[in-house]
């Protein structure tokens, strides 16, 4: 019992389930597959999760706290002149983050629930927007960007980004997901705070088909 009650198994089942998620969908990954990929019985992933949904929702919580760490990580990593500059380097590495890009090809089938989506909602505005809104913040400082409205101006985008143009989520046609990518990148810079230039937005767009187009191969429609 011990063995099971630990961090570190709790860990494991994480990883995996994340893994196989990507892999296969989390509709086509089952608790046996799970079981089988940890050489481990059933009864001890249930002692930690009482069912598939609440891995997932594991999965999503432990991806979620990563977001700070990584994008440290990338600040670190980026050498801007400007604090926009920063800003649209920061949207390319996420654009290009592929891991990240894959376990959000999993979720895709979650996405037609309305507490799934919430859940997104909240976490865009509580974790993504106050690191963008704190570049902007900077942006002010140096004159790259002119702004009264930093924060409200970083939670739009991210809603707007995440949810808005996410063709899962709201379905459309390739070309309302061009104009909707063209509204937003129109927006900011309306704002003064003009990020998204032609090559994120060509790459915003890449990045949602393929997003969309993974949905049959996950959810088997």
């Amino acid at each position: 019992m011990r063995k099971y009650n630990s961090k570190e198994t709790k860990e494991k089942i994480i990883a995996v389930s994340t893994r196989l998620f990507i892999e296969k969908g989390f509709e086509k990954t089952s608790i046996q597959d799970i079981s089988e990929a940890l050489e481990m019985s059933k009864g001890a992933i249930y002692y930690h999760f009482k069912t598939k949904k609440d891995i997932i929702k594991a999965v999503r919580e432990h991806k979620s706290n990563q977001v700070e760490e990584t994008v440290e990580q990338w600040l670190h990593e980026i050498h801007a002149q400007s604090a926009k500059e920063k800003l649209t380097h920061l949207l390319e590495k996420d654009l290009a983050d592929q891991k990240a890009n894959s376990l959000d090809h999993a979720f895709s089938t979650q996405m037609k629930s309305s507490d799934f989506i919430v859940s997104a909602m909240k976490d865009s505005v509580n974790k993504s927007a106050p690191i963008i809104a704190n570049i902007i913040k900077e942006g002010n400082a140096d004159g790259s960007i002119t702004t009264k409205y930093p924060d409200e101006c970083a939670e739009s985008f991210v809603l707007l980004f995440n949810i808005w143009c996410d063709p899962v989520i709201f379905k459309c046609s390739e070309e309302q997901l061009e104009r909707r990518l063209k509204f937003l990148q129109l927006m900011m810079k309306g704002m003064g705070v003009d990020i998204m230039n032609e090559q994120i937005l060509q790459n915003s767009k890449r990045l949602l088909q393929e997003l969309y187009s993974d949905v049959d191969r996950y959810d088997g429609s």
